[in-house]
């Protein structure tokens, strides 16, 4: 079912590379030169990861409270959530789908899902370009 809905949008899309399958529960695809998006199979739906950019060392802990401020009830991420990944070098935005969908579900929660991480791509350079100009 899973891979039948990334078909479907790497079609509907024109996505040139197309998709990769990482494992037999995953398949990931770039919507641009920067988004890798990965669609992960669980047995309680689906899951979307990608990476949002490199983690500040410079005022890292006042981008923390931000984030968790975002995290919070969803708010400030449409429901999905930011974290680290296992090297925490890397932020991160997941979202959980639903077991039950189809492909107009996938494809606007996949839309969703890019425009709160092309939302915190840019909320990372500025939080970057105003701790290097001593702002923060």
């Amino acid at each position: 079912m899973l891979e039948g809905l990334v078909k479907a949008l790497v079609e509907e899309l024109a996505i040139a590379d197309g998709f990769k399958r990482e494992d037999e529960k995953g398949y990931s695809f770039k919507l641009n030169l920067e988004q890798e998006i990965k669609v992960l199979k669980l047995e309680s739906g689906a899951y979307l990861y990608a990476k949002i950019g490199q983690c500040p060392l410079v005022k890292r802990e006042e981008l923390f409270i931000l984030l968790m401020k975002a995290n919070f009830l969803g708010q400030g991420t449409g429901g999905a959530v930011i974290g680290l990944d296992e090297s925490e070098n890397f932020l991160t935005l997941s979202f959980h789908l639903p077991y039950d969908m189809n492909y107009k579900i996938f494809r606007d929660a996949l839309e969703d899902f890019t425009n709160f991480l092309d939302y915190w791509k840019d909320e990372l350079i500025r939080h970057k370009k105003a701790a290097e100009q001593g702002i923060l």
